[in-house]
């Protein structure tokens, strides 16, 4: 099945924790070094704290520092005691086409399906933020445009993410910012060709000056037909720069880099990715209810982790009531999709795991529907025929976790390698919401959704699969959001409620 293949990359990009720390080091210090060589930090920017990078990428103070020396070494930054780290490193328009030719040549394909991806959903998210912008935000908004005209990309980055901060969720500032940063570094022309720069960015300044003008209004049609047009100037200016720059260089093909996004801020890693594995497996049926999970011992040798890590694990999944530990006998699994309705855990690392879980399922309330209708008839006939006949069986059983499981196999095969890897970071997120029966859609809800997809799928319906799956998951995040305030998790009122748009059934 194609989620069990994303299981396996899942397993390959997390890595034996024992090369996790090296990864991660490296990750990181490559993360900053792009973002130096591209101009997103420029001479004289200071860099995100020990603590904030700590928390940014989920790891040790002591990796960060790690991380800090090596560009400290390598002479992109100056650092000292009781201040921040300070780049230091000036690059000239010559230095950035080297930068580009040598590291971004192998992220053109990546790139140019990253583009597609965004053009479905940009607006998506983007649209609903302007919404709900505060009108005394706009003169901080405004102050971004001259910066934007120098072209500081820096600028036009934050001016976005400004905007996503008034729907509440991290995510969405994190996927946009991640997204537009790939896309960018991989533009050869943007980095390096004044006059081009010039007339670009003062086209992206003049288009979000008249989405304020447009707020200011309350016009929100015309912030959208802005939106529309942002993305598909830098949709078309993408793919006819990346065609010519890299035409006739003469340089080896280097193996193909494809996009990542980490989810990981606020995230204990070891402990939370293990527990989240384990949990699929859970609801998958590979760990059958009333059976035991490997040992202790077993476990840490599989993973490569500290038989620590793994206690914490599933002393994590305990809390969901997921398993339940016998002295002396072992881990059992429990039937997760059958028990009653149980009191959310109230711990503090339970309670940033649904709130996370919570941020996933808006991102996906917001972008499901956009998305299907972009990459549906990409699916090959076999293939739906295929998961018409699995959705069936989901419509006959009470089995929450297939529902869903299907969706995010529809999504993977729809053959976009970028749309695989953001759905692949959000699935893992979604398991825990799912182990809580109280925050489970009524059997009646599932059951008009269930139909109406597999109608979809029969029919081979891009615009009617669309309307299901944004159903599902708008009706999930404000099942879950309503359920975790009630549970005091009082952090869930913070992510921005998100209102129906289109009737429900549709005819």
């Amino acid at each position: 099945m194609v989620c069990d293949k994303i299981f396996s990359v899942f397993y390959q990009q997390k890595g034996c924790p024992m090369d996790r720390d090296s990864r991660l080091y490296r990750y990181i210090y490559e993360f900053y070094v792009t973002r130096i060589q591209s101009g997103y930090y420029i001479k004289g920017d200071a860099i995100p704290s020990i603590h904030e990078i700590s928390e940014t990428f989920g790891v040790s103070d002591k990796t960060t520092r790690r991380m800090l020396r090596q560009l400290k070494e390598d002479g992109f930054i100056s650092s000292g005691s009781g201040r921040s780290s300070v780049v230091i490193k000036d690059f000239s328009n010559e230095d950035h086409a080297d930068f580009c030719r040598t590291y971004y040549l192998a992220h053109k394909d990546a790139a140019l399906e990253l583009q597609c991806l965004r053009r479905s959903f940009l607006s998506s998210i983007l649209f609903p933020a302007f919404c709900r912008l505060p009108a005394d935000q706009r003169e901080q908004l405004s102050q971004y445009l001259s910066r934007v005209r120098r072209w500081d990309f820096r600028a036009f980055i934050d001016f976005f993410c400004t905007v996503l901060d008034s729907l509440g969720n991290p995510l969405l500032a994190s996927l946009f910012t991640e997204s537009t940063m790939f896309g960018h570094l991989s533009d050869l022309y943007m980095m390096t060709d004044a006059s081009y720069s010039d007339f670009y960015f003062d086209r992206l300044a003049n288009y979000m000056e008249d989405l304020l003008t447009c707020h200011a209004a309350e016009d929100f049609g015309g912030i959208k037909r802005q939106l529309d047009q942002i993305s598909q100037l830098r949709a078309e200016k993408l793919r006819k720069n990346l065609e010519a720059s890299y035409a006739g260089t003469g340089q080896p093909v280097p193996i193909p880099v494809p996009f990542r996004w980490y989810i990981t801020m606020g995230r204990i890693e070891h402990r939370s990715f293990t527990a989240q594995i384990l949990l699929y497996r859970i609801l998958c049926r590979q760990y059958q209810p009333g059976k035991f999970l490997p040992s202790v011992s077993q476990l840490a040798e599989e993973f490569s982790v500290a038989e620590i890590t793994i206690r914490r694990s599933l002393s994590l999944l305990v809390s969901f009531n997921a398993v339940k530990t016998l002295n002396g006998k072992g881990t059992m699994a429990l039937d997760i999709v059958n028990q009653q309705a149980m009191q959310l855990p109230q711990s503090e690392e339970c309670r940033k795991e649904l709130l996370l879980s919570l941020e996933a399922f808006q991102v996906l309330a917001l972008t499901a529907g956009s998305i299907s209708s972009v990459f549906f008839p990409d699916i090959p006939a076999g293939t739906l025929a295929f998961y018409a006949e699995q959705m069936r069986e989901c419509v006959h059983q009470e089995d929450c976790y297939r529902h869903y499981k299907t969706c995010f196999d529809l999504f993977y095969a729809m053959g976009n390698s970028a749309l695989s890897e953001v759905c692949s970071q959000l699935m893992w997120q979604t398991l825990w919401p799912i182990s809580c029966r109280s925050l489970w859609l009524t059997s009646g809800e599932t059951a008009s959704i269930m139909k109406i997809l597999l109608r979809s799928l029969e029919e081979r319906d891009a615009k009617l699969f669309s309307r299901a799956a944004g159903r599902l998951f708008l009706r999930t995040f404000q099942t879950v959001r309503k359920g975790l305030i009630e549970g005091g998790v009082k952090e869930a009122a913070h992510v921005a409620w998100i209102e129906e748009t289109e009737e429900w059934p549709p005819e």
